[in-house]
């Protein structure tokens, strides 16, 4: 149950991230400073909604106990791979952490594709087509899994509209030429020479089409092009962001709403403790505090 309470409280950050990234919840807002708001919120809204997907395997993983068929003598159990200090004991010391670092999809989904009961092999096929449109999908441009991957590894994604190409002028007989704006390309080759010994280096080669591509060639045969840190096929649109997003969104729910379907006549109220009661919660206005800009 608590992992159930996990993923409804990061399904419901993501969600308060995707509003507030929203362009029409802000008026008479600078472009500028509009852009920059949005990418905050989507940044929380990547994270969030790509850890749902991890914290709902482990819903499956805790409830059936699907880590005891990889211990010592499971039927998943690998005997030449597997060693007993492997193995996950309950109520020993960190055994809880220690089963939510072992847990993962293919595990899950070949235990749920194993049992008999329909419930479970429709909600392993459930996860699989998840997985394939909205984690592993080579027909997009990107995936809210390859996005997040983005911010854990180099802690920023590329929006398109933070992008800015140099202009790259040339001055011909003492006319200055800015060639985006004439629509031409060029490339220039120059031998560049060590400060101290004046010793040859290499060459750099500027070439300027769509943007100013720096690359160095050492003469040991070194090189550093700058297509490597130029991509723009990896240029992501806020609202193209934004619009995966929301559909990612509303198929996990889709996905929990099955799973919990499956599991839900399992779930026994403790005979000593009363029935919860829904009580009335206190509201917050959070525009008092993401939208009070002045």
């Amino acid at each position: 149950m608590s992992k159930i309470n996990d993923f409804i409280e990061t399904l419901g950050d993501s969600a308060v991230s995707l509003i507030y990234s929203n362009k029409e919840e802000y008026h008479n807002v600078d472009n500028r400073l509009l852009d920059i708001i949005r990418r905050i919120h989507i940044r929380h809204a990547i994270i969030d909604l790509n850890n749902c997907f991890d914290i709902l395997l482990q819903v499956p993983w805790f409830h059936y106990r699907i880590w005891k068929e990889y211990n010592t003598g499971g039927k998943y159990c690998n005997p030449k791979t597997h060693k007993r200090k492997y193995d996950i004991i309950r109520n020993s010391k960190g055994w809880v952490n220690k089963a939510e670092k072992s847990c993962n999809y293919d595990k899950v989904l070949k235990y749920l594709n194993d049992c008999e009961d329909i419930k479970l092999k429709s909600l392993a096929n459930s996860f699989e087509n998840f997985n394939k449109e909205f984690r592993f999908n080579e027909d997009k441009s990107y995936t809210v899994r390859e996005l997040a991957n983005q911010l854990k590894h180099r802690h920023n994604i590329k929006l398109r509209e933070f992008y800015e190409p140099y202009n790259f002028n040339l001055n011909i007989n003492t006319v200055n030429i800015n060639l985006k704006e004439k629509n031409l390309g060029t490339e220039i080759r120059t031998n560049f020479y060590d400060e101290e010994t004046g010793n040859d280096c290499g060459k750099i080669i500027l070439k300027y089409n769509d943007d100013l591509i720096v690359d160095i060639e050492y003469l040991s045969g070194e090189k550093f092009y700058g297509n490597d840190l130029l991509d723009l096929t990896a240029l992501c649109g806020i609202d193209e962001v934004i619009e995966e997003m929301i559909d990612y969104y509303n198929h996990i729910i889709d996905v929990y709403n099955q799973l919990y379907d499956a599991i839900k006549d399992d779930i026994l109220m403790n005979p000593v403790m009363k029935k919860p009661e829904v009580r009335t919660t206190r509201e917050y206005n959070l525009d008092e505090f993401f939208k009070n800009i002045k």
